[in-house]
């Protein structure tokens, strides 16, 4: 799925919303910035960033202030994924153990 720059405007407000923090629009720049997080980014490693960015900072927040962290938020989301992913492997290869025994 393809995603534009004005839909993640949009879903940068809804974790702004969600998480009860300010979002200031930037109307000079965020469209422009946004445009070019979604030709760079995945639909799928963009808005998990996203959403851990408002998460884990503290308001406001202004699309381009994301930008500048963008690649280490992605790179955390992703390094988040493998990790969850290794420990649901050793959780089902320990069930499988015990099941055999």
């Amino acid at each position: 799925m393809s995603l534009t720059g004005q839909e993640l405007i949009s879903h940068f407000k809804k974790y702004c919303d969600k998480y009860h923090k300010l979002f200031i629009p930037d109307i000079p720049r965020q469209t422009h910035v946004a445009d070019a997080l979604v030709g760079y980014y995945s639909h799928d490693e963009i808005l998990p960033a996203i959403e851990l960015y408002i998460k884990s900072n503290t308001g406001p927040f202004l699309v381009f202030d994301f930008a500048v962290q963008s690649k280490k938020m992605v790179e955390k989301v992703a390094f988040e994924k493998a990790a969850t992913g290794r420990f649901k492997d050793i959780v089902a290869q320990t069930r499988k153990r015990m099941v055999d025994e």
